[in-house]
């Protein structure tokens, strides 16, 4: 053979060589990669596993000192165990700073440590389906969106961060109903189920409120802070205050700056007012806070023409009052009820004009919460008992679109209602808490009374042909409701999909 083109082969050879070598290398790289990958999610596990097991064993151990009875050989002074109390209190602060550091430090490696697959797995936790239209348009574009794979699941909740956890069955049985796949999170033991959402791996996960106490304390917001919590009000906040005080600030943190806001991903604001509301604080990122519109209102309009009426038709049509009253009954808390005050004024109405049906939507906290078990049943019987009467407590946009009119003491409804324009009334206990800005421009939309005989007189007037008189200050209150023309859905799932891919860029407001 020619010794050029020996020389030649051998080079090539050599070239070829050192590819394969570089391509093991690579191969080598990407290998060791995803191991310590896996490694890094493991480690991360065993460490929240290894958190939770500590803490309840520090607990079991102080529990066990504390109960040391003070009449053995050496007795205990008062003193000595008013020390041990204080000195108990302290070591449970220091341990549970200690751990909310090491699972926070954990959730955020294992956040990090976890690629962007496509299409993009999004989780709503779904506790009531009354707000379920707060979320619904979202869930729908994104089962024909090919960049998303969303998931909803049912679990369980207390209303008013009180009694027992339960209703998970209620709220799939509604899902069933409406034909909306699920998974169940209904295991007593809640943190079972918190593995389960782990080991789905979502990128983003919807809670309907941002009351940590209304849920199961594995869905705390310190839990989820392994994916990235995204906010979409379920109601329109309108209130200045929730504890019943009159003084303050006219934006309340309890709806803008909790821990679950602080810790959100992103907020998707319904308004400017409310994008101002949520900045005012400066606790978060200002570029976390979207203008995205309120989605609850893209899928209430959708009710429109597709009117559902609970009660069937009398001869010559019967006008149609639907009677919303809130759950925070008496001068305590936000103190807008009326129901406990006007429920027999109400009945005796209902019995007496037969012209006029009644179909009571209440606020899902006030017969699961503020009446009571017995005290609810008893209503629910006197009022189904009457033939023009009836109750509907989950979906509203349907009946809202049949009615001809409501009458409200709540507060949501006061931005809501107007889309369907018809005559609101709005019954004002006298002792509510204050508005902030957003809502007196929503008040000022409602026909007002203060009795039930006011009351009474203004449904008949508007039964009789009177002129609905708010057109001016509806059309104020949509202005702000409405900020943009794009569809809020789309613009929270395009938010979604370009931050996610692009986290950590530079956004604008």
């Amino acid at each position: 053979m020619d010794i050029s083109v020996s020389s030649t082969i051998a080079e090539r050879v050599e070239k070829l060589s050192a590819r394969f070598d570089a391509i093991e290398e690579k191969l080598s790289a990407v290998t060791e990669t995803q191991s310590l990958h896996g490694e890094v999610q493991l480690q991360v596990a065993k460490l929240l596993q290894n958190i939770h097991t500590h803490q309840q064993l520090t607990l079991d151990r102080l529990g066990s000192i504390a109960g040391l009875a003070p009449n053995g050989e050496n007795p205990v002074s008062k003193k000595d165990l008013d020390e041990l109390e204080a000195a108990i209190k302290l070591e449970g602060q220091k341990r549970a700073v200690e751990n909310h550091v090491l699972k926070q430090s954990a959730h955020l490696a294992l956040r990090n440590s976890m690629p962007v697959e496509m299409p993009i797995r999004c989780v709503f936790l779904v506790h009531s389906i009354p707000m379920w239209d707060a979320l619904s348009d979202i869930y729908g574009r994104m089962l024909e969106d090919e960049r998303f794979d969303p998931i909803v699941i049912s679990v369980n909740s207390r209303p008013l961060g009180r009694g027992v956890f339960e209703g998970e069955d209620k709220v799939s049985a509604a899902f069933d109903a409406m034909g909306v796949a699920h998974l169940r999170f209904n295991m007593s033991e809640s943190y079972s189920a918190l593995d389960i959402l782990k080991a789905l791996r979502p990128a983003a996960v919807f809670r309907q409120q941002q009351w940590d106490g209304n849920l199961p304390p594995a869905f705390a917001t310190s839990e989820l802070t392994f994916t990235r919590i995204c906010v979409v009000p379920y109601g329109m906040n309108i209130l200045s205050r929730f504890d019943g005080e009159d003084s303050g600030p006219e934006v309340s943190p309890l709806a803008f700056d909790q821990v679950y806001h602080r810790a959100a991903w992103r907020i998707f604001c319904e308004t400017e007012m409310t994008q101002s509301y949520y900045r005012s604080f400066a606790h978060s990122d200002p570029s976390k806070f979207r203008l995205s519109g309120y989605p609850k209102l893209s899928s209430l309009l959708k009710c429109k023409g597709k009117g559902k009426w609970p009660l069937p038709e009398p001869k010559g049509k019967a006008y149609r009052v639907v009677w919303a009253p809130h759950y925070s009954l008496g001068k305590g808390g936000v103190g807008f009820g009326v129901f406990n005050l006007i429920f027999n004024s109400m009945v005796d109405w209902a019995r007496e004009q037969k012209d006029i049906q009644f179909v009571l939507k209440p606020h899902p906290a006030l017969f699961s919460d503020a009446l009571g078990a017995e005290q609810t049943a008893a209503i629910k019987k006197i009022w189904n008992a009457m033939a023009n009467c009836a109750i509907e407590e989950q979906l509203y946009g349907e009946l809202f679109d049949a009615s001809d009119i409501m009458v409200t003491d709540g507060v949501s409804f006061l931005t809501e209602y107007h889309l369907f324009n018809k005559p609101l009334i709005f019954f004002d206990s006298g002792h509510h808490v204050r508005f902030n800005p957003l809502g007196k421009v929503a008040e000022a939309c409602a026909h007002k009374v203060r009795t039930f005989a006011e009351l009474r007189k203004t449904v008949i007037a508007y039964k009789n042909g009177k002129s609905w008189d708010k057109e001016k200050e509806v059309s104020k209150l949509l202005d702000i409701l409405v900020p943009n023309s794009d569809d809020p859905a789309t613009t929270i799932l395009n938010t979604i999909a370009m931050d996610i891919v692009n986290e950590g860029g530079k956004h604008s407001a």
